[in-house]
């Protein structure tokens, strides 16, 4: 997936180079005219920003902590897909879980966010009201 994604960016931005090259090498705008030279220079640097950008988002992606389990789904929102009184089903981040609510009563299709598990139950409340 990584790898595939690598060669699109790096496709995009060779098209992205020659587009801005044939661009001011090619036009000239109310008089003004670039030379090779200059066309080249703005292309090369206008791709090493591109390469810049994309590798300093690549740097902070790697600092990011790694959300996953128990953190990852406590405040996540979903929806309820039966009737939670005080259990169900309901469905988080694309999955169905068992949950549970606290002396409420949730109806199928109301928005839930989890505010904590019990073993593999999640412990939900309604979206739109404090804890």
């Amino acid at each position: 997936m990584h790898v595939s994604l690598a060669v699109i960016i790096g496709i995009l931005v060779i098209v992205a180079a020659i587009l801005i090259y044939v661009a001011l090498a090619g036009i000239p705008f109310v008089g003004l005219a670039a030379n090779d030279e200059e066309a080249l220079g703005v292309t090369l640097f206008a791709v090493a920003l591109i390469i810049a950008g994309i590798f300093a988002a690549g740097v902070r992606a790697q600092f990011k902590r790694v959300k996953t389990g128990k953190e990852a789904l406590i405040g996540a929102k979903g929806t309820a897909i039966t009737d939670l009184n005080p259990k169900g089903t309901a469905r988080v981040n694309g999955e169905f879980w068992e949950a549970a609510t606290q002396d409420i009563m949730i109806k199928a299709g109301q928005q839930v966010e989890v505010v904590g598990m019990d073993g593999m139950t999640l412990v939900v409340k309604p979206a739109n009201k404090p804890k």
